[in-house]
């Protein structure tokens, strides 16, 4: 090749070149992700690591990674760097000399540069190496430019650029499919360079003002200003079509075969796959992609690269450029063992069993963090699809996320439209490719998805709970398995003798700390049954996430496996209801997965109905829906943990509302029992809400429900209407965050009032409201439901719409009053309430009427306080829920068959022939009921109930039964075997076979047959029966029956159903 340049003496002028070269140092152009895999982004001829002259007369050499193909020689940072700091055109070297001392020298006309090498062998290589290439290029005519090959220029545009991290300016030249990069346009012509962008893999976007864009890669993202809006434009036009071009030169197998990974079959390796599928992402050979397509369409679409070109436009070729059989493998193939990998040679039913494991059955698949969290699952996938990362997205339509899920945004309501909103164009394909896919099916998971393998960060471990900081110097790194059932840790991966390990089986809790509690910023504490507690950590978030799913994926059970997700603490405890007394508690936020024998069932902390903890055996009693769940004491480390997690995890009065102690509803129940309470005693009381209360009985009760709201409990003697209606407003005034959720939030509302037109408005109140946490738009509804059922009785108790604002206007907003948009926007939320909650206005209108019917009997009452002769009942009609209360006028002489026909006439219920309605007290805590008698008084029932009972109207499904089996008895009596267990203490579930005996008015039981001596000898009008199957006694049958006598309780257990009706019957009969 002729040179460009005219050759000079090596001695004249390579001290003045290599002292302008020392002086001039290239731009640092860092990637902010790497590849997944050894990508060939050139046809590199040889690559390797050498040191260079330091820059501005540095007397260190500086470590680079090289790498030469047939146009350039580009050095690196590190191996991992997809740009380079300098790109030198080989059609500008002049020459390659070897020097002494391991060097080798590229003269141009402008430059030496200069490289050592680690040995005489490896110097030569390069020298011969580039020699070679430079031979080559000798019988070439002349060039009329020396950085690209041949002289040919082709440039579509080019110009300086302010690129601004780094802050450097920068002459950049748009050339076929990429953007090159130049300190200087001198340097262009020089034939040296910074580095090139292809532009497949790119996209371009507007930046944060009005002359910046955005050119972004999967690997980092640059930032370029240039002097004027028209510039912009300009650039962005060209730069998209270079994108566009860099798609449509090639062919698309040329195109997506460019990804190494992509020349290679995803299933068998066979090369140069001509298939693809194109919601899985995957590239296939011709005999995986039959079997692909023998799975069915809903599983894998199928589509040929050469043959079905109309499929494949620019943004699903970006799919497969980014995502491709490299890091769809990631997810899919995971945790494929050697023994179970798909070769070249394999037959079709080898293919199909492979590939229906894999795929279809997720058998390999890498399980998201998230996995078996529905909700979660779906709120990350609306994250997803805002950002770049489609194994993200991929991961989480593959592990159960909603592709049609609702993004809580009105105007984006799917993730599809959310992504083409934010601009993802390459996520929208990958999701409308997916809209029609079985993207997620349930499998069992493989024992290989529980090992894992790498470094960490050890203290030494302790038989007490690590309650201290640990610093980093108390940490020392070691290199950790999981796998085989052991978990195991050596001084360093090469190393073969264990410091340390246990049994998986031996592992009884895993604790994962709150960042930051430690020197290092994510840590985990192990336990094992021997006691001692060892503590892990690290800095690295993805390391600690994929460390914490392979431990909590090998100690639980199978049962836990889809509910484990992203947890706080998981392990077995001694449990009185476990199987063998053994118990698996996975906890996870306010959630608490408890696995007792073959079902798991989640219990929300937040909605306990009590947590007692024993002082005296330290054992704890969590009571909820499901009953009784008894933790017994352990000494062992764990249990102090177990202890402290769930009381925090309980509700807290001094948190936000969603950390509150929560009611069935998902209301705070301090909330939920003032409410009540005033509903109760003071919705006629004149000036509601504007009265004070006195102040000492306000702060007790305030004090009261913020140590434990679940235990407050009052009687009208103790505490004034007035006194509960200020500590809801105190309450809600003090509470951290506020109703609205922050201050943030709370001028949204209120700019929002500033609305001129109304239907506007309403809709920004309805968006607003829907961005609201669960708790706190269900608190905000049933606080302005409230204030309806108030201002609608403005003429009794003067609280108008105006005063309503006035008052609640302040609270809500926790501001001084002096706004007085804050009391608009209350006013609006009561008067539109029907609109914002979406709840039906002649569903509102009935409520309200019969709430008027009962109230205007009670005229000449300043305010429903309890009293001997009458009070307001709240009656629940079918099943406790919202809206489904029934307020009442009870009288002193009031029995349980008028109050069952007054509730009837008000709901319009007309009894069918052979119908029967009765009135049930439930024994929430316990799920039992007592079927209460016809002739009952119903006042001083309802004075009698705790906080954990209601009252109950429903169809009585037994009573057909009770008369037949009563029509032809004349004698009233009954005796017979049952399994009878004496309830002493929570503990109490053992059952033993007794003779009981119901004759004339007496309850007789014995201890064993008949004819023995009576150990038990009742009244039965003084019984009360309830009926019920406690599941936490684990009773022998489902048909039982509970007596209650002063504090003894007997539970029951009948044989079949029919036994227990003649028993109910005959108790039924005589008590009357």
């Amino acid at each position: 090749m002729q040179k460009c340049f005219n050759n000079l003496k090596v001695e004249e002028y390579k001290k003045e070149t290599i002292i302008q070269r020392e002086r001039e140092d290239s731009i640092d152009i860092r990637c902010t992700e790497f590849p997944d895999f050894s990508e060939e982004f050139h046809q590199i001829v040889k690559a390797g690591w050498l040191e260079k002259t330091p820059p501005k007369g540095g007397k260190i050499y500086q470590r680079r990674w090289v790498q030469l193909d047939s146009e350039y020689i580009r050095y690196f940072q590190s191996v991992k760097e997809v740009y380079s700091k300098r790109m030198v055109s080989l059609g500008s070297v002049d020459k390659v000399v070897s020097v002494g001392d391991l060097r080798f020298e590229l003269h141009n006309q402008s430059r030496t540069f200069l490289f050592r090498a680690e040995s005489t062998q490896e110097r030569n290589d390069w020298v011969c190496c580039l020699e070679k290439i430079l031979s080559d290029r000798k019988n070439s005519l002349e060039p009329r430019n020396l950085f690209f090959k041949n002289g040919s220029v082709n440039s579509i545009f080019e110009g300086y650029l302010e690129m601004l991290s780094p802050r450097n300016k920068v002459y950049t030249l748009i050339s076929r499919d990429k953007l090159f990069l130049f300190r200087s346009h001198e340097e262009y012509f020089q034939g040296v360079g910074i580095t090139d962008i292809d532009m497949r893999m790119a996209s371009v976007r507007d930046g944060e003002n009005k002359r910046s864009f955005t050119l972004t890669t999967p690997y980092r993202t640059f930032s370029f200003v240039v002097n004027s809006e028209s510039e912009k434009v300009k650039w962005c036009e060209l730069l998209n079509e270079c994108v566009s071009r860099s798609l449509s030169c090639d062919g698309v197998c040329e195109s997506i075969w460019r990804v190494p990974a992509n020349r290679f079959c995803a299933d068998c390796n066979s090369s140069m796959p001509e298939w693809a599928s194109i919601n899985l992402c995957v590239l296939l050979c011709e005999k995986c992609a039959g079997v692909h397509r023998s799975l069915g369409q809903n599983v894998s679409k199928v589509r040929s690269l050469k043959l079905d070109e109309r499929v494949w436009t620019d943004d699903l070729i970006r799919v497969f450029l980014l995502l491709g059989n490299g890091k769809a493998n990631q997810f899919w193939g995971a945790n494929i063992p050697p023994s179970e990998s798909l070769c070249v040679n394999a037959n079709s039913e080898q293919r199909l069993q492979h590939i229906t494991a894999k795929y279809k059955d997720g058998k390999y698949r890498k399980y998201h963090i998230l996995f078996g969290q529905q909700e979660a699952l779906n709120k990350a996938l609306c994250s997803a699809v805002q950002f770049a990362d489609l194994l993200e997205t991929l991961s989480l339509l593959n592990c159960g996320a909603d592709i049609n899920c609702h993004t809580g945004i009105p105007q984006f309501p799917s993730p599809l439209s959310l992504a083409k909103h934010s601009g993802q164009t390459v996520q929208a394909e990958l999701l409308m490719q997916n809209l029609n896919s079985e993207t997620f099916t349930p499998v069992v998971k493989d024992v290989s998805i529980r090992s894992h393998s790498g470094n960490l960060f050890k203290t030494a471990s302790s038989a007490r709970p690590i309650t201290d900081h640990k610093s980093k110097a108390d940490f020392s790194q070691r290199w950790c398995c999981l796998g085989d059932g052991m978990f195991s840790y050596f001084k360093n991966e090469q190393s073969h003798n264990k410091c340390g390990g246990m049994k998986i089986s031996e592992i009884i809790c895993f604790s994962v700390n709150s960042p930051g509690k430690h020197g290092y910023e994510h840590t985990f504490e192990l336990f094992s049954e021997e006691g001692r507690v060892y503590l892990f950590g690290t800095d690295d978030g993805s390391i600690a996430k994929n460390w914490i799913r392979a431990i909590a994926m090998a100690v639980l059970p199978p049962a836990l496996f889809d509910v484990c997700g992203n947890c706080d603490r998981l392990g077995r405890l001694r449990c009185t209801e476990g199987s063998n007394g053994i118990g698996w508690f996975c906890l996870s936020g306010f959630k608490l997965q408890v696995l007792l024998k073959d079902n798991v069932q989640t219990i929300d902390l937040r909605k306990l109905l009590t947590l007692t903890l024993c002082d005296s055996s330290g054992s704890m009693v969590l009571v909820w829906r499901g009953g009784p769940l008894h933790l017994l004491a352990d000494r062992r480390p764990h249990f102090v943990g177990w202890q402290t997690y769930i009381q925090q995890k309980s509700g807290a009065g001094d948190q936000p509302l969603s950390q509150q102690q929560l009611s069935d509803l998902g209301v705070p129940v301090t909330i939920d029992r003032c409410l009540d309470y005033v509903t109760c005693y003071g919705l006629l009381s004149s000036g509601i809400y504007r009265k004070s209360g006195i102040n000492s009985h306000v702060t007790k009760l305030q004090e009261r429900f913020q140590s434990d709201a679940r235990s407050v409990t009052w009687c009208e003697s103790e505490y004034s209407v007035d006194d509960v209606a200020n500590t809801l407003k105190r309450f809600l005034r003090e509470v951290k965050d506020g109703v609205f959720n922050g201050q943030e939030n709370n001028n949204s509302w209120l700019r929002a009032a500033g609305l001129e037109d109304r239907s506007e408005k309403i809709h920004r109140y309805q968006i607003l409201l829907s961005n609201l946490p669960d708790v706190n738009r269900e608190t905000l509804r049933v606080l302005i439901h409230h204030l309806v059922c108030v201002q609608h009785l403005s003429e009794e108790n003067q609280m108008t719409l105006r005063n309503l604002g006035i008052v609640f206007g302040p609270t809500l907003f926790q501001t001084d009053g002096t706004d007085a948009t804050a009391s608009q926007v209350v006013e609006e939320l009561i008067q539109n309430y029907c609109s914002i909650f979406n709840v039906s206005e002649s569903d509102l209108q009935r409520q309200l009427n019969m709430t008027s019917d009962v109230l205007n009997k009670h005229k000449s009452q300043k305010s429903l306080s309890r009293t001997p002769s009458s009070t307001i009942c709240a009656v629940y009609l079918e099943k406790k829920e919202e809206g489904a209360a029934v307020l009442v006028q009870v009288p002193a002489d009031m029995t349980v068959f008028k109050l069952v026909s007054v509730v009837l006439e008000q709901k319009g219920i007309q009894k069918a022939n052979e119908e029967f309605w009765s009135c049930y007290e439930i024994l929430e805590k316990e799920d039992m009921e007592r079927t209460l008698h016809y002739q009952e008084r119903v006042l001083p029932l309802y004075f009698s109930l705790s906080c954990h009972c209601h009252l109950l109207i429903k169809r009585n499904h037994y009573i057909l039964g009770i008369m037949r089996y009563l029509e032809n008895k004349v004698n009233l009596c009954k005796d017979g075997p049952l399994r009878v267990c004496e309830l002493k203490s929570e503990s109490s579930r053992n059952f033993h076979l007794r003779h009981c005996e119901l004759s004339g008015k007496t309850f007789r039981l014995y201890k064993e047959l008949q004819g023995s001596q009576c150990e038990r000898e009742y009244p039965a009008k003084e019984l009360k029966i309830y009926h019920g199957c406690r599941s936490k006694l684990h009773p022998p049958t489902p048909w039982g029956l509970m007596l209650i006598h002063d504090k003894q309780q007997w539970y029951l257990c009948c044989e079949n159903e029919d036994e227990l009706t003649e028993w109910t019957a005959t108790f039924y009969s005589i008590q009357v």
